[in-house]
């Protein structure tokens, strides 16, 4: 008997240490999209249904005042998600509810208290607009044209070991885009400008050579909170076909298991992908 308990509280020790490890990804990770009307462009809609499909993903619509909605019009907290994700392209500027004052204030206390936010496409500028970074070093880009060569990023030595880079091959250069992509994006340059603040992860490739000094793939450290963001023209989530396309869908998914990873806001509660340990668990108890 003392054998058989003694077997069960080990089970159990051991069991719970695999939860407790296990990463973001294997718990139902809450991933806020947000936007600025229920009107969403091509580009976007493929990215954020990529989204809805691996994540408990909501669209976010913004307010002026601060506040948040569902596409049902429900009011939605951010601290409701581990995760904000801000993709955008359909015009050289972001929205006028993302940019209002109170909107960027609610953005920022979320991130401050411990949230995660990955910024891609003109959604990298939004970190100048929360005044994270100096407005100087970026710029934003036209669409891109017809016939591109391969262009991606190139991890820089620094960050070869971080998480995002999971499951690459970093000694060479990462592609993302093959094809032409019809919206705009943003990056942070290299002309007589200062370093955009703490960890670059990767600089634009363009062809697997250089890029201009451009450097897309950032983080940030913010109070409790992280942000990355992926600039350049790396968001062709309407490519399904292409090897690029995986690549892109991998990186994404590394950086908002990541950001989950370090969130305050990271729910682990019994459920979804957790079921059957929880139940083998209870098992063993009885």
């Amino acid at each position: 008997m003392a054998h058989s308990i003694t077997f069960r509280c080990l089970f159990i020790v051991l069991l719970f240490s695999v939860i407790v490890i296990l990463p973001a990804h294997s718990v139902d990770v809450t991933v806020g999209l947000l936007a600025g009307s229920n009107e969403l462009g091509e580009v976007e809609v493929a990215a954020y249904e990529w989204a809805d499909e691996n994540y408990q993903a909501t669209i976010l619509i913004a307010d002026n005042n601060g506040t948040f909605k569902n596409s049902s019009g429900t009011p939605i907290k951010l601290d409701q998600f581990a995760v904000l994700w801000l993709f955008y392209t359909e015009t050289n500027t972001l929205p006028e509810p993302l940019l209002a004052d109170a909107t960027k204030k609610a953005i920022l206390d979320y991130i401050e208290a411990g949230g995660g936010i990955f910024l891609s496409a003109l959604g990298l500028r939004y970190v100048i607009d929360i005044g994270v970074e100096d407005g100087g070093n970026a710029r934003v880009f036209q669409p891109l044209g017809k016939g591109p060569p391969e262009i991606g990023i190139k991890p820089t030595d620094d960050a070869k070991n971080h998480p995002v880079y999971k499951g690459f091959n970093i000694n060479g250069p990462i592609f993302l885009t093959s094809m032409a992509q019809a919206g705009f994006t943003a990056d942070f340059i290299n002309f007589k400008a200062a370093p955009p603040g703490d960890k670059i992860l990767g600089t634009k490739t363009r062809g697997g050579g250089g890029g201009a000094g451009e450097r897309p793939f950032v983080e940030y450290d913010v109070e409790e909170g992280k942000i990355i963001t992926l600039g350049h023209h790396n968001g062709v989530y309407t490519d399904t076909k292409s090897a690029e396309a995986d690549n892109l869908r991998k990186l994404t998914a590394n950086v908002l298991n990541y950001l989950a990873e370090n969130s305050a806001f990271l729910a682990v509660d019994p459920h979804g992908k957790l079921t059957t340990t929880w139940g083998n668990l209870k098992a063993v108890l009885k």
